[in-house]
């Protein structure tokens, strides 16, 4: 059984999304919202202890990918995965495993989200495609924030505390620079494509700048989603 897109919407209607890049300053700027407005913060990091449910459910006839994934990556070595970083950035690209394992999470979180908003607003950062998010929420219900594709790399991703085990383990790699370079790529193309997607959906967005402020975001936003 599928549930139609505009029953999921109504059921989401006390969802506000915020999408975009990495490092444009979602998580921070969910947990202000958050705070200020008493609202339930609702990003990847809810999973933590729920994906492990959600893993323990997958059914291959229902999760293929989710499935596929835990038998190709669990018993990855190093030498695998330098393996995987010597291909083109095109070929990663093309494979569309991690894709299709994040539209099987998405459905598992929307579950989530409808079962939270019943009775609380949520403010909510988490991959979701552009496409599909314009059909579960209003234009004033989403803001994409974005980072120039230039200032998003290995290094500044690695530069947050909580993504400095991710830094670690590119520079614990065999030619890391090479593997660095080559993720930067995958970050830059992927960032490209969301400044796109932005543009073709017609989505309100904040690019994050050298002067940006939280206060002068958190100002944008609550304007945006008519909270003041």
């Amino acid at each position: 059984m599928n549930i139609a897109n505009n029953i999921l919407k109504h059921s989401l209607k006390n969802v506000y999304f915020l999408v975009g890049t990495a490092l444009a300053g979602k998580t921070t700027m969910s947990k202000e919202i958050a705070k200020k407005y008493g609202f339930v913060h609702f990003n990847d990091n809810w999973h933590e202890d729920n994906f492990i449910e959600f893993k323990s459910i997958c059914d291959e006839k229902y999760q293929p990918n989710a499935t596929k994934r835990d038998n190709r990556f669990a018993h990855y070595t190093m030498a695998d995965w330098d393996k995987h970083f010597d291909r083109p950035a095109e070929e990663i690209l093309a494979d569309d495993l991690v894709d299709s394992l994040n539209d099987e999470y998405v459905e598992f979180a929307l579950i989530d989200l409808i079962k939270l908003s019943q009775k609380n607003k949520v403010i909510a950062d988490i991959g979701i495609p552009m496409k599909l998010m314009t059909e579960l929420a209003d234009y004033n219900r989403i803001a994409c924030m974005l980072t120039s594709p230039e200032l998003i790399t290995v290094e500044n991703y690695g530069s947050r505390e909580d993504h400095r085990e991710y830094l670690e383990w590119m520079r614990s790699m065999n030619e890391p620079e090479k593997k660095i370079a080559k993720q930067d790529e995958i970050f830059r193309i992927n960032t490209e494509k969301t400044f796109e997607e932005v543009r073709k959906y017609n989505l309100f967005s904040i690019v994050r700048t050298n002067e940006s402020t939280v206060a002068n975001t958190l100002e944008m936003l609550e304007k945006h989603f008519g909270l003041k």
